[in-house]
């Protein structure tokens, strides 16, 4: 007999042949027919071959893909963006023979187009694949989110469905007359005199409830049947309020109560409806015809969902509601038919039920600050002597929303600079998720503090458990103004911080005080148009004892210097204290102690003369100081280097020496040693 896909093929193929046919006859009379003759002749045949090649089904395509077509398959690496190889396409045939994993609609690695390559629409398909299966594959391993890693627990469901889906496929080729429901019917046939072994009730992995939730799990069901299969068929329930409670009725309470397995509903009860409750006086109430086959020795979970009205009575910012659900009876059918009532759970499971509250809504939801992973280090930025210096990152921090969507509406930062805020500060943006938001208020000329104002306006909504990246950046003033004096001076710091308090942001209520958490405090960096600078990450450090009996301490510091804007000179100099010219350092040891210090200091550096360093505009010299401490008093000892004094000439002492103070501080001090007294 010959079914549709061929007969339509077969047309398909007569209508080819008839299109070369004519293409053939016109040829000796073609000068005979106007063009537009010929053209509504072709046009014609061409829509007869797109009708009949609409009539051809999708799996009679010579691309085409069924599970048949490649199960059994056994997948047996780890696969994950950039793996390339056959299993990699027999991976996207199975993604693309279910419509919920599908990898892509048309293209590569559509169905019938796919690839040996795993991309990122791959990775998205087994990221479906894990959510689709996520009891399996996810729970697990303690995970609620998909990963889009094809690794063993998505290997080994992958491997389990591509052989069921072949011996699926054997079946329906034995037996094309076996419709769906038959097949279920034989999948889920019981077998043996099963009983009930456990049925537990615990408590849900959150017990305070919102306001407002829906489908939120109260509850969670452990079952298992035992000596053969069930048919779990009723669940009765009672949900009780606290004494304390001010609404005592459920109905006034819940809109509904359902049961979910596998991330399914199987059941739903309409708790807003007194009529609908078995007994009003205590709230009991019944699931009937579930029909859960419980499978022998095989643990199945249910969990218990419920929807929350929006206000119940008695619940606010300081009183919650108790509730208490617990199971009262359920029924069960073995292989043979036969029911069986329980209603007694002492000795196969928890009989008091489970307690939950429901707060008021909002409550728990925070919003946590803390530093970004990029957060720049302390360091010195070099900003232009005559013109702006923009787009300067300062400060990079984290927001992070817990048990609740957050919507940012107002975020602040403080600005500190050494100086008056307006002469260094031209303007501040942030940037989330790469939308810039520009300050709402310009830098005060009175004081060296700024806060920032950023008005987001709900632009910017952080899911619950996930986090934004706030990136703040300053636009600098050009150091010298339009008549060529100085705005700020050289060795100007500037330190940026989150201002938590100040912040505007909403949940299902406003986020204010204790809901705000945490703190983003930026490091110091120092400005410099024209000088030397110091870089904090190029800094180490040696130490050692010598002598008798470690009687003297040998410190070491190695530093870099750059030169900006010109060529500068150091004075071969280590001084033990305050000085402009050469290097300063301090000697820190016990209270009391009397010692004797001597420093000297070299460089890789020329010297032009016999006293001075000389550090060419743009080059980076390297410089260490090393400092030897003798002591009258045992202890720990260390030394810092507090400044690096540099001239634009070589004449130590004169007006144009300036110093160079290496912040932070205490990046630029070494361990303490212990030195023997003398």
């Amino acid at each position: 007999m010959t079914n549709i896909t061929e007969n339509v093929a077969s047309k398909f193929t007569v209508a080819l042949i008839a299109i070369a046919m004519m293409f053939s006859a016109f040829a000796p009379v073609s000068q005979a027919q106007t063009t537009e003759e010929l053209q509504a002749m072709i046009n014609d045949l061409l829509a007869q071959v797109a009708a009949l090649q609409s009539d051809v089904p999708a799996s009679a395509g010579a691309g085409s893909t069924s599970s048949a077509s490649f199960c059994p398959y056994t997948w047996t690496r780890d696969l994950s963006s950039g793996s390339t190889g056959d299993d990699v396409m027999k991976l996207q045939q199975f993604l693309n023979s279910d419509a919920d994993t599908t990898v892509s609609a048309s293209g590569a690695g559509s169905k019938g187009m796919e690839t040996m390559y795993y991309g990122p629409a791959t990775a998205a398909a087994v990221s479906k694949f894990q959510v689709k299966y996520a009891a399996e594959i996810l729970t697990p391993i303690n995970l609620s989110n998909p990963t889009g890693y094809f690794g063993s627990g998505s290997r080994a469901k992958a491997n389990a469905l591509c052989v069921t889906s072949a011996e699926m496929d054997d079946e329906e080729m034995d037996d094309e007359e076996m419709d769906d429901e038959d097949m279920d019917d034989e999948m889920m046939e019981l077998s043996g005199e099963g009983d009930l072994d456990t049925f537990e009730i615990d408590d849900a992995p959150d017990t305070d409830i919102p306001e407002g939730s829906e489908d939120e799990v109260i509850a969670e069901l452990t079952i298992e049947a035992t000596d053969g299969d069930l048919e779990l068929d009723r669940i009765t329930f009672v949900l009780d309020a606290a004494t304390s409670t001010d609404e005592q009725d459920p109905w006034e309470t819940f809109e509904t109560i359902s049961l979910w397995v596998d991330g399914d509903m199987i059941a739903e009860f309409d708790a807003s409806d007194e009529d609908e409750y078995l007994e009003e006086d205590d709230g009991e109430f019944r699931f009937s015809g579930l029909e859960l086959f419980l499978p022998e020795d095989e643990e199945v979970e249910v969990l218990v969902g419920a929807t929350i009205m929006s206000s119940v009575d008695g619940v606010d910012d300081d009183t919650d509601a108790a509730w208490n659900i617990a199971v009262t009876d359920v029924r069960y059918f073995d292989a043979d038919g036969v029911s069986e009532d329980e209603d007694s759970f002492d000795e196969i499971g928890a009989s008091e039920g489970v307690d939950f509250d429901i707060v008021v809504e909002g409550d728990g939801e925070e919003l946590t600050f803390s530093l970004g992973s990029n957060n720049p280090d302390s360091t010195d930025i070099i900003v232009d002597t005559d013109q702006d210096t923009d787009d300067v990152t300062v400060l990079e921090y984290t927001l992070e929303a817990e048990d609740a969507d957050v919507e940012i509406n107002t975020l602040f930062v403080d600005v500190e600079t050494s100086t008056t805020s307006s002469l260094v500060i031209d303007d501040v943006s942030i940037e989330i998720d790469g939308e810039i938001f520009d300050a709402e208020n310009s830098p005060v000329s009175n004081s060296n503090t700024t806060k920032f104002e950023f008005d987001v306006d709900g632009d910017i909504v952080i899911d619950e458990g996930e986090e934004v990246t706030v990136v703040v950046m300053v636009d600098f003033r050009a150091q010298e103004s339009s008549n060529n004096v100085d705005r700020y001076s050289n060795g100007t710091t500037i330190e940026a911080s989150a201002d938590v308090d100040s912040t505007d942001a909403e949940g299902a209520d406003d986020i204010l005080g204790g809901d705000l958490n945490g703190s983003a405090v930026g490091e110091e960096h120092t400005l410099v148009a024209e000088g030397i600078v110091v870089p904090v990450d190029a800094v180490e450090f040696t130490t050692d004892t010598t002598g008798d009996n470690d009687q003297t301490g040998s410190f070491s510091i190695d530093f870099e210097v750059t030169a900006v804007e010109g060529d500068f000179y150091i004075f071969e100099r280590a001084t033990n204290g305050a000085t402009t010219t050469g290097v300063s350092y301090t000697v820190e040891g016990p209270n009391g102690a009397t010692t004797t210090v001597s420093g000297t200091l070299s460089s890789t550096a020329d010297q032009e003369s016999s006293d001075f360093f000389a550090v060419r505009e743009g080059e980076t010299e390297t410089f260490t100081l090393t400092v030897t401490v003798d002591t009258n008093t045992t202890g720990q000892h260390r030394v810092a280097l507090t400044g690096v004094g540099f001239s634009d000439d070589e004449i130590a002492g004169d007006a144009d020496d300036e110093t160079y103070t290496p912040t932070p501080a205490q990046d630029f001090r070494t361990s303490f040693i212990n030195i023997n007294a003398n």
